[in-house]
C-alpha cells in the first residue's frame, strides 16, 4: 500500500548537501526533514500530495507504478528520474533542474477529458484506491497544483525530489 508522497524543490544549498549524503539513511533522514520544515511548505518548496501520487503516476504513465513506465516529460513527474535509495519501503527520486521545465510544460498541456478516461481506466486494475467522481476531482486537483510546482522549480532553476513511503 502506499503512504504519503512529497515533492520538494531544493535550493542549491540542499542538493549539495543532499549529493554528499552516501548512505540511504542519512538520505532518508535529510529528506524527511526537509519535507517537515515549515519555511519550506511555506515557501511552496514542498507539496504534500498525501496518497494522490499513485493515481497522479499511473494517469501520466501505463497505468502502473512502474518508475519506467510511459514516456518523458510525464513519467518524471513522480516516480521518474534518478533513484536516490535501494530500500523497499521509501521511495527517493531525483528530478534534474534541466528536466522540470519540460515536466512543467507537460503537465500545462494536460486535459482534464483525457486524464478522466485514464482516471476511470483503473476500475479493476492493481489499482486498489476507490475510482470515482469525487476521488478524480481531487487527483486532479492536486495535479493542478503539481504543475504550478513544476513551474515555480524550473522558473529557479531547482531540481526536484519525490519521496514517498510504502506501508505493508
Amino acid at each position: 500500500m502506499v503512504g504519503p508522497g512529497y515533492h520538494i524543490a531544493l535550493a542549491r544549498e540542499h542538493a549539495k548537501t543532499l549529493f554528499g549524503l552516501k548512505d540511504d539513511a542519512s538520505i532518508r533522514k535529510f529528506l524527511d526533514e526537509l519535507a517537515a520544515r515549515p519555511d519550506m511548505k511555506k515557501s511552496g518548496r514542498v507539496l504534500e500530495t498525501g496518497t494522490l501520487w499513485d493515481p497522479i503516476h499511473r494517469c501520466l504513465t501505463d497505468g502502473e507504478l512502474d518508475p519506467a513506465g510511459g514516456e518523458f516529460p510525464l513519467n518524471h513527474a513522480v516516480l521518474g528520474g534518478k533513484q536516490l535509495l535501494k530500500g523497499s519501503d521509501y521511495t527517493a527520486v531525483l528530478i534534474r533542474p534541466d528536466m522540470t521545465r519540460f515536466i512543467a510544460d507537460a503537465l500545462g498541456e494536460l486535459k482534464e477529458e483525457e486524464i478522466r478516461k485514464k482516471f476511470f481506466a483503473l476500475q479493476g486494475t492493481s489499482y486498489q484506491r476507490p475510482v470515482d467522481e469525487k476521488h478524480f476531482m481531487e487527483m486532479w486537483l492536486m495535479l493542478q497544483n503539481l504543475k504550478v510546482f513544476f513551474e515555480a522549480a524550473a522558473e529557479n532553476l531547482e531540481a526536484v525530489v519525490f519521496t514517498a513511503q510504502h506501508q505493508a
